[in-house]
């Protein structure tokens, strides 16, 4: 991917005014917009009151900073695909809100937010920060606690809060002599770097950690089993694997759905798998959405539906059609 760049000068605004709303814009964007619609409202102002945005793509990740007067921000979030954004104060300080969190930051303080996602910023005094975001599936895909380092103040005066910190001033000083050779692997770095700094700000061991997933391992497992039991349910299997309802629910609170919601995949995709297969007209659909745990058939067609974007007779005769025409 080829590493571009941008850079302007704008002037930000003071806080005496009511905050910048930003629509359908992620947080680095939503940034540059709120201090370019600062600098419209004041107008002409002198060199040194003037401040800077700046931002560099490489490889798949954006690094962007700004610096400048107070200002306060809304954003409403971006469009998919989402962004976990790092967020770096290095000057000034600074309250950040999202959801029902809130992180205030000082100097030297670094926190992880949604990017894509609703947030309030209020940057109190004169400020200098860096964004750095990178694709959130990512994040979720590899760091299953990545939920609960969001809005956390994490100081980076030392140890890998501080390498990543560090990684980041690196980036940015030396991205405009680097080219598409590499941006990759950069990329994959800073990821990692990142995973790294929500493994330090998630207080739980690794020991823990791999409990939890022996759990949810346990779990699915038996889940899978009972598939076509139309009343399986979180406390017929808390009671089966020998955990609470309670105990269950926290273990999947991190996870991108809720265990029910699993379940209620699985059972779709195992509907979809028997209905492409050659002879599954032996039994009606009717017959195969009861075998997985559906007991309405008008509810399953519309929930096969709005899964899978076709019915299950459309998509049968479908088959049906293709089989017919190969043989």
């Amino acid at each position: 991917m080829r590493l571009e760049s941008s850079s302007r000068s704008i002037a930000a605004s003071t806080c005496d005014h009511a905050p910048t709303t930003v629509q359908g814009l992620g947080f680095a964007k939503s940034l540059e917009k709120a201090c370019e619609i600062d600098s419209r409202l004041l107008g002409e102002v002198d060199a040194c009151s003037r401040s800077s945005f700046s931002g560099r793509t490489i490889g798949r990740i954006e690094i962007v900073k700004a610096a400048g007067r107070p200002l306060s921000l809304i954003t409403d979030g971006g469009s998919p695909p989402g962004q976990m954004t790092a967020f770096l104060q290095f000057r000034g300080t600074s309250s950040i809100e999202q959801g029902d969190r809130e992180a205030r930051l000082s100097a030297g303080d670094l926190c992880l937010v949604r990017g894509s996602r609703p947030l309030t910023l209020e940057q109190d005094a004169y400020f200098e920060s860096i964004l750095v975001s990178v694709p959130e599936q990512e994040i979720a895909g590899r760091f299953p606690l990545w939920r609960a380092a969001l809005l956390t103040p994490i100081d980076s005066a030392s140890g890998v809060p501080a390498v990543f910190r560090d990684a980041v001033l690196s980036l940015k000083r030396w991205s405009g002599s680097l080219g598409d050779s590499g941006s990759e692997g950069l990329a994959d770095a800073v990821v990692d770097l990142m995973g790294a700094v929500i493994c330090c700000a998630v207080p739980i061991n690794s020991d823990c950690i791999q409990r939890s997933f022996h759990h949810q391992d346990r779990i699915k497992t038996f889940a899978r089993l009972n598939l076509g039991n139309p009343e399986l349910s979180v406390e017929l299997i808390a009671e089966a694997v020998g955990l609470s309802p309670r105990q269950i629910h926290r273990l999947f609170a991190n996870e991108e759905m809720s265990l029910m919601r699993w379940v209620w995949v699985q059972r779709l995709e195992q509907c979809y798998r028997e209905l492409i297969q050659d002879g599954s007209a032996r039994r009606t659909i009717s017959e195969i959405a009861y075998a997985w745990g559906f007991n309405d058939q008008a509810h399953f067609s519309r929930t096969f539906r709005k899964h899978f974007g076709v019915s299950p007779r459309s998509l049968r005769r479908r088959t049906d059609h293709t089989s017919a025409s190969l043989s």
